[in-house]
């Protein structure tokens, strides 16, 4: 049996670019031909078997407490509850997701807003919220254990409340 877990994820973006035509009121997107193709890659991140604690996810359920509790449920099932589990809701000055002193392997965080004043900043170290994550946005990093750690990972909202879906593997 494996002593850690893996976490595949991949990337898929199309380079598109708004053009206004003549008619100023008129603008459609358009693929963007220079690029000629579309971007992206797959990877696997290898996380311990053993989480930092219960709260690694934002899918939580009442009826299951405890990660290791995972064993015949799909994480598509718990996420269908969105009233109770699968989201955070990021009305303050900030949440703390992680506090934990181990580095990150994987994050993984998603704007649940959907307006455009529900925006959503992330900061790695606690302090510097230096990734905007639109509405309808997500980030996932990789994390390399020296250079890029994310030992403090917090989440700020740019203007109205909004919700996020996260994981956070170390």
């Amino acid at each position: 049996m494996a002593t850690g877990r893996r976490i595949p994820f991949s990337t898929y973006v199309v380079p598109t670019q708004s053009v206004e035509g003549e008619e100023t009121s008129i603008r459609h997107t358009e693929y963007v031909s220079t690029v000629n193709k579309a971007l992206g890659g797959k990877g696997t991140a290898t996380i311990n078997a053993a989480q930092w604690g219960d709260q690694w996810s934002s899918a939580t359920h009442p009826l299951i407490q405890n990660w290791e509790e995972f064993t015949t449920v799909n994480w598509e099932d718990v996420l269908i509850h969105p009233g109770e589990s699968g989201k955070i809701t990021v009305s303050t000055s900030g949440i703390q997701l992680s506090s934990d002193g181990n580095d990150c392997a994987f994050l993984y965080v998603k704007n649940l807003g959907t307006a455009s004043g529900q925006g959503l900043k992330l900061s790695l170290d606690g302090s510097n919220y230096k990734i905007y994550i639109p509405p309808q946005g997500s980030v996932n990093i990789r994390g390399d254990g020296t250079t890029l750690q994310m030992q403090h990972v917090k989440v700020n909202k740019v203007t109205d409340d909004t919700s996020v879906e996260f994981i956070i593997a170390k």
